[in-house]
């Protein structure tokens, strides 16, 4: 079964910054798992994935539909290799960076980070919610619109 497209799978910007060093991610495996919680799987190749630590404060931002461009700047290439740092796209959210004009935007808490058997050195983040803001005038980007290109 190659391409299975069960669930929606939105295009998320995950972002840290800690130890003087910005990070960020385009994360299309992000899922609420109750009212305040959410999980994000970061794959082993993450640096945003290897960085992030329990107790740490990360950004998430569910993208709009119009918002192509930014997930690829975040998605297609490492942080450790590639200054991602872009005011223009983001603002600050209680301590956390967000995407501007993002659907959603969550300052979140990291509750834990999980190492699941099977699953090479990816890090499946529960998150604590600790604020957000929704947009409801606008839509989801799906990740399948970003990188199907």
């Amino acid at each position: 079964m190659s391409n299975l497209e069960a669930f929606l799978a939105g295009a998320n910007v995950v972002t840290s910054f800690k130890d003087n060093k910005f990070r960020a991610m385009t994360c299309a495996w992000a899922m609420m798992c109750d009212y305040d919680k959410v999980m994000l799987l970061l794959g082993s190749q993450s640096d945003t994935g290897k960085a992030i630590q329990k107790g740490d404060i990360v950004g998430v931002s569910g993208l709009s539909s119009n918002q192509k461009l930014i997930a690829k700047h975040f998605g297609d290439n490492h942080s450790d290799s590639f200054a991602k740092f872009n005011q223009h796209y983001l603002e600050k959210f209680h301590a956390a960076y967000v995407v501007k004009e993002a659907k959603t935007k969550l300052c979140c808490e990291v509750i834990d980070v999980l190492h699941l058997p099977g699953i090479e050195a990816d890090a499946l983040l529960y998150l604590q919610v600790v604020d957000y803001k929704e947009d409801s005038s606008k839509t989801f980007l799906s990740c399948s619109e970003v990188f199907d290109d």
